[in-house]
């Protein structure tokens, strides 16, 4: 039975928090801790959690707030359950950020965490809905509108988070897949296919890659091909809905392929970052970036940056798998966004450009600022883009002149394809243009008319283009700082390529929100309790 703990609003008279020294007292008051408390504990929604508990009458639950709070401070310290839990036992400063001024109150076991995280997990999955995400974005929201921040101006970017799987070779996840086969079926079917599987389960498949010479290996690979697609074929009516099998399916059809009967092995460049990495993360994908490799999923940040603000708060963290395009992050992130708070201007890196992140700014009239583009460079670097053209709207906003460096005009007439124009300037005036080698419009045969044609995405990057050449280095000094946010967020967990301690889309998720709220509330302190600046140290006097 659901039942909300307000039990911290009400103290007793006397408690240990009351009989620590007044300077120590106010040290406490002035910490992260009571930030914690004040800030994100007290405003933290219980009945968001409600939906987890039955409604018959029975024993209360342990309170959410003190659980969801355990879960904060685990991820913003980059503790395990174990470390935590023994501060939560017996360090004063982390009972006093969970409401806690007395040693005797508030106890409860450690599995009662693990109830609660799978709780969350199961809901997740049968409702899409992670409750974490919808309290801690409430919090944010409220502390949003308590210090008066400013989000019309926000900034944007992303950093690779490696699940908590081991690294396998293509032979040895395909024997860890015939493993998890094997102990998915009963002991009268082990038995009574033990010659199918005896070469594989004797040892784990670690030990089974060991033995495997390198010259051998290709062959082995067949033989597992055609052994496990023996498998698929004897489970699938029993089976086929199981996690296992489903697993191996997926497998097989990633790394073999039938040609003329034959079970072949593909080719490593014919796999993609798509393919399974671990049966125990099926989410995860693997992406190589800048020559680092990573196997697990992406995380994107948002913050606010106007320069009036005195405080600048995470708004929005999500998680996607790595090989995820940051356009697509943009324009989820951006919908969360815009129905949460005002926001008219987004700064990302050119990552974030392509038409899908150009569509969702403009359905949510979001104007998005780069601070570079996405493709090659000219080969020219004297010749000219649609960029360097001046385009004029109509009434209705639609396209109808067009402008070329020289002042020559054109009329712009969409083609029969869709999203698609032309214009076509006068030859006379081209065949003396100093330009003409270095212009994108090129003469007809049969017309002395120099013909221009671009698209709607032409257009847009053209756009993009002329707006980075008049502020490319404001938006990229303004954006680059968001780069510190983003390696605060994940410093719990490593750092760099941080490698997490969980595994799974959401509990990764889970652990990112979480961990970006700690630095939110580390913000929060530094601007209620500025540091006092130390004074400069005063050299002692040279004898001579």
């Amino acid at each position: 039975m659901f039942q909300r703990n307000d039990g911290h609003t009400q103290q007793r008279m006397f408690s240990v928090i009351d009989q620590l020294p007044p300077a120590v007292k106010r040290r406490l008051e002035s910490s992260w801790a009571h930030v914690f408390y004040q800030e994100y504990f007290r405003r933290l929604d219980e009945t968001v959690f409600s939906v987890l508990y039955s409604a018959k009458k029975s024993r209360p639950n342990t309170p959410v707030n003190i659980l969801v709070g355990f879960e904060t401070l685990k991820s913003g310290f980059g503790m395990s359950d174990e470390q935590l839990y023994d501060h939560f036992l017996f360090d004063m400063k982390f009972r006093y950020a969970l409401g806690l001024h007395d040693f005797d109150e508030g106890h409860f076991e450690l599995r009662t965490i693990y109830n609660f995280r799978a709780a969350l997990a199961t809901y997740e999955a049968d409702h899409g809905v992670n409750l974490i995400q919808k309290a801690t974005e409430q919090i944010t929201d409220e502390q949003i509108e308590h210090f008066q921040i400013r989000t019309g101006l926000q900034r944007m970017d992303s950093a690779l988070v490696q699940s908590n799987i081991r690294r396998m070779s293509r032979l040895q996840l395909l024997v860890e897949i015939i493993h998890r086969v094997y102990r998915m079926l009963s002991e009268h079917e082990q038995a009574q296919h033990e010659p199918l599987f005896s070469p594989y389960v004797k040892q784990d498949s670690l030990h089974y890659c060991y033995k495997v010479d390198r010259d051998e290996a290709a062959g082995r690979m067949e033989q597992i091909g055609r052994d496990l697609a023996r498998m698929l074929d004897l489970f699938q009516e029993s089976y086929g809905e199981q996690t296992a099998y489903r697993d191996a399916e997926r497998v097989f059809h990633e790394h073999f392929r039938f040609e003329e009967g034959q079970i072949v092995i593909k080719e490593g460049a014919e796999l993609n970052g798509s393919c399974l990495q671990s049966p125990d993360d099926t989410e995860a994908t693997f992406r190589t970036k800048s020559g680092e490799s990573s196997r697990g999923y992406v995380a994107n940040i948002t913050e606010t940056c106007d320069s009036e603000n005195d405080l600048q708060l995470i708004t929005a963290v999500s998680v996607a798998p790595n090989i995820t395009d940051d356009q697509h992050l943009l324009a989820d992130d951006v919908e969360n966004l815009k129905e949460r708070m005002p926001i008219e201007t987004l700064l990302s890196d050119a990552g974030y450009t392509g038409t899908v992140a150009a569509e969702a700014a403009e359905k949510h009239q979001v104007k998005q600022k780069v601070s570079g583009i996405k493709g090659r460079k000219k080969k020219d670097p004297d010749a000219l883009g649609l960029e360097d053209f001046q385009l004029s709207t109509d009434e209705s906003g639609a396209i109808s002149a067009i402008v070329c460096p020289q002042g020559n005009i054109s009329e712009v007439r969409p083609t029969q394809k869709e999203h698609r124009f032309t214009a076509g300037f006068d030859g006379s005036k081209c065949d003396i243009c100093p330009l003409k080698d270095h212009c994108p419009a090129k003469r007809l045969q049969k017309r002395n008319v120099f013909v221009l044609r671009f698209s709607t995405d032409d257009l847009r990057v053209a756009r993009q283009r002329q707006q980075v050449a008049e502020s490319g280095w404001d938006v990229l000094n303004m954006r680059a700082s968001v780069e510190s946010t983003v390696r605060s967020v994940i410093h719990p967990f490593g750092g760099h390529l941080c490698k997490m301690p969980v595994r799974g889309r959401r509990r990764i998720a889970t652990m990112m929100i979480l961990s970006a709220t700690m630095v939110n509330i580390r913000r929060i302190t530094r601007h209620l309790f500025p540091p006092i600046p130390k004074k400069p140290k005063i050299g002692h006097p040279i004898l001579i």
